[in-house]
């Protein structure tokens, strides 16, 4: 693998600040990355202005100014903003949560990879932190409440246009406090593809959200949950991948090597240990391990 730097960036004050400023800090060639990935011309921008000023309109402004601080039509800023149907491969992910901690691993390619842990603090609005995902979205993060998500990829053969992943999770960050209100949140916003979320919260009440563009389920335990890249409600079983040997080797090592008696540092030591199936260095395969992150709920650490 290449190696590869991670930037880590602050930026505070109105969404529009927040954009502006991100906006002086983007490389051209993550510009023309996301070209790649997210087809210009098949946005719909009156959807998304429709979208985005019922759920987050705060999103919009930050919008707004990348657009403004790259001299770029709104259009094209719109490459960020985790509207529509992206043209790239699964990823894989996994984590657990309980009362404790929320530890996962994010696996993908470093040719796609925005390389940037930003921590953001609006005038208005929860403060968040967490690894970027196409510039405003993020694979996953806490916010001020203790509110932590992380997304794994399912499938992407029932797509439609919505938010990505990565939208939702900056949504959740910005607006909600708890792991109810990010779950009535995901529910209510409109999804491109499948994925899990993994969420855990201050007051330790944890759930795994399993969501296709037209179903969603939830599943909790009162001790610890653990999460890869497929589905596990039964009504949500046709919904996965024909070939599930790596998500499935993952979640069973995960439920079996006793991490829900680990301390939180212990457990991330674990998913960044090269002799588990939890990390993987598939990079030209668009699936090798890129970070690890975890979340302390009890210590209020990352």
């Amino acid at each position: 693998m290449t190696d590869f730097r991670i930037s880590v960036e602050q930026y505070s004050g109105t969404y529009y600040d927040i954009g502006y400023k991100q906006g002086q800090q983007i490389d051209k060639p993550l510009i023309n990355m996301f070209a790649n990935i997210v087809n210009e011309d098949r946005i719909d921008l009156d959807r998304l202005n429709e979208i985005y000023a019922w759920f987050s309109p705060h999103l919009l402004e930050e919008l707004s100014g990348l657009a403004d601080s790259m001299d770029i039509p709104l259009k094209r800023a719109a490459l960020f903003s985790g509207y529509g149907t992206p043209e790239m491969p699964g990823m894989g992910c996994s984590s657990i949560v309980n009362r404790k901690m929320l530890v996962r691993n994010y696996d993908y390619s470093p040719a796609v990879y925005d390389g940037r842990f930003v921590f953001i603090q609006p005038n208005k609005g929860y403060a968040s932190v967490g690894h970027s995902l196409h510039v405003m979205g993020r694979t996953e993060g806490v916010n001020e409440k203790g509110l932590a998500i992380a997304l794994h990829f399912v499938n992407n053969k029932e797509a439609q246009n919505g938010l990505t992943a990565g939208s939702v999770i900056r949504i959740v960050l910005d607006t909600c406090k708890n792991t109810d209100e990010a779950i009535n949140m995901i529910k209510q916003l409109p999804h491109s593809w499948s994925y899990n979320f993994a969420i855990g919260d201050a007051k330790g009440n944890t759930a795994i959200v399993e969501e296709s563009p037209f179903n969603i389920k939830v599943r909790t335990d009162e001790h610890t949950l653990y999460c890869t890249n497929h589905f596990q409600n039964d009504s949500m079983l046709k919904s996965n991948r024909e070939n599930l040997e790596g998500s499935m080797g993952r979640l069973n090592y995960l439920s079996r090597n006793n991490l829900e008696t680990m301390s939180g540092r212990g457990v991330f030591r674990a998913f960044r240990d090269k002799d588990t199936p939890l990390y993987n260095e598939q990079y030209g395969d668009f699936f090798g391990t890129l970070h690890t992150f975890a979340y302390l709920f009890e210590e209020k650490k990352y």
